[in-house]
């Protein structure tokens, strides 16, 4: 293996990014660094890499991957006579941001707490700038699980929608009811494409863009190391967006009227992880009564991994949630009653069973990465 021809990634892969040693992949490098760092798109996600050789924006490269355990090492490969399919054109619902980019961009906004910035002069920051970094800070706190309910689910809700995914499409609607309203009372849409700017991840990114790529940013950033990290963190954030709203804008290959988005959540237990997927309606469903999906995955430090699937039709919920044996069903089993009476009064009807499957678990992520038109029993006569 020559050490020229090497690509080290800086992140843990996705879990969804199924990669082994052997894999050869194309890449297509977005942005180089000063450091021998450079932003790379590797189709299903994007990423800071280590690059021990001279590359340029723009660059498509062949790899091959050497180890994927641990650091995702990557060795550059001539070009094949006959060319791979480009990059980027992932099938399959489509992934926000990382935790682990969440919580690189949490630490590089910590260590600039409190901290006296000054643009090159000594002239102070643009008033902007620090609002931008404090609604950051507040986006990125971690969930807290033993909050009220209600408190959780208004932070849930608004962790889904401001995580950028949506920005043009919420900023087109609420455009549209504006013009729709336009000779009536004014309504409450009037001022919601400002608040959705104040609050969306992606809006702010784009703030922290725009800053950094002016002169008086580029030199604040080489001068301060902090401030350079806090950058790069950004940038890949802002590109882990992209790729996503770019998958997202993808035509269906199946007639499936649901986008899935999957969403992992930030807790305040770094021994705990949490995993949501969200189905998103794609398009009008004719007609048809589709409801509303969504589906939760806990690794927790006593229990392991816990999933429910919630289903909404009308207002009848039911509640699904998978344990990987039967002791843990039998303790779950023991509070339902608890569940369905804490959600009673906000539906119709709820219904909710626990069930014990290990390969349900497993396939959280992986069962909406199937071919359009596969399914579960394949009978031939």
């Amino acid at each position: 293996m020559e050490i020229g021809s090497i690509i080290d990634l800086l992140r843990r892969l996705p879990e969804n990014a199924a990669l082994k040693p052997g894999d050869l992949l194309n890449v297509k490098v977005l942005e180089v660094f000063d450091d021998r760092r450079a932003l790379v798109d590797l189709g299903r996600f994007r990423t800071l890499a280590a690059v021990t050789f001279p590359v340029s924006a723009g660059d498509e490269i062949r790899v091959r991957v050497q180890e994927s355990q641990g650091t995702l090492r990557l060795q550059l490969t001539p070009a094949p006579v006959d060319p791979a399919p480009p990059v980027g054109k992932p099938e399959g619902p489509v992934q926000a941001v990382a935790v682990e980019s969440l919580q690189q961009l949490q630490l590089r906004i910590d260590q600039l707490a409190g901290a006296r910035l000054r643009l090159p002069g000594s002239e102070p920051l643009s008033a902007g700038f620090r609002p931008v970094v404090d609604a950051l800070r507040l986006f990125l706190e971690p969930f807290e699980p033993g909050s009220s309910p209600d408190a959780f689910a208004r932070k849930l809700k608004e962790f889904c929608e401001d995580s950028g995914l949506f920005l043009e499409q919420r900023l087109a609607d609420a455009v549209k009811r504006a013009a729709d309203r336009a000779g009536g009372a004014p309504g409450p849409e009037a001022g919601s494409a400002g608040r959705i700017l104040a609050t969306d991840l992606k809006a702010r990114l784009v703030f922290l863009k725009g800053f950094f790529d002016s002169a008086a940013g580029r030199q604040l950033a080489n001068d301060r190391s902090d401030v350079g990290a806090l950058a790069r963190a950004a940038a890949e954030l802002l590109a882990d967006i992209r790729a996503g709203q770019e998958q997202m804008a993808k035509p269906a290959a199946a007639p499936d009227p649901f986008q899935m988005v999957h969403f992992t959540l930030p807790l305040a237990d770094d021994r705990s992880r949490a995993g949501l997927k969200v189905a998103y309606r794609r398009r009008s469903a004719g007609g048809r009564q589709e409801g509303h999906r969504a589906a939760i995955l806990l690794r927790l430090d006593r229990i392991g991994a816990v999933r429910a699937d919630l289903t909404l039709l009308n207002a009848v919920l039911n509640v699904s949630i998978f344990v990987s044996d039967s002791g843990l069903r039998d303790l779950v089993d023991r509070h339902t009653l608890e569940v369905r009476d804490a959600l009673a009064p906000f539906f119709e009807h709820v219904a909710v069973q626990v069930s014990v499957s290990r390969r349900k678990i497993e396939r959280f992520v992986s069962e909406d990465w199937r071919p359009a038109g596969e399914t579960e029993v394949d009978v031939r006569v």
